[in-house]
């Protein structure tokens, strides 16, 4: 009786189909760009030590860049 040999991606998912996680990240990804569009009005924005009149979008644009590097760098493995 000849065995198989099991191949070094037997089990693993096809590179093709999207996990629930990047389905999750694309859709709340979208919601965030469609939220920012529809937020365009100028408003006032203060920061620690300054204040600024800007479109709300920009704002809203840089709290969530924010956010993204901020859950980049929370979410990394830390190899010693």
């Amino acid at each position: 009786m000849a065995q198989q040999s099991s191949s070094p991606g037997q089990g693993r998912r096809s590179p093709s189909r999207l996990s629930p996680r990047a389905v999750g990240g694309i859709v709340l990804a979208v919601l965030v760009i469609v939220f920012i569009a529809l937020n365009r009005d100028k408003t006032e924005i203060s920061f620690i030590v300054f204040t600024a009149r800007t479109a709300l979008w920009v704002a809203l644009t840089v709290a969530a860049a924010g956010g993204l590097v901020a859950g980049f760098l929370l979410g990394r493995q830390r190899y010693h």
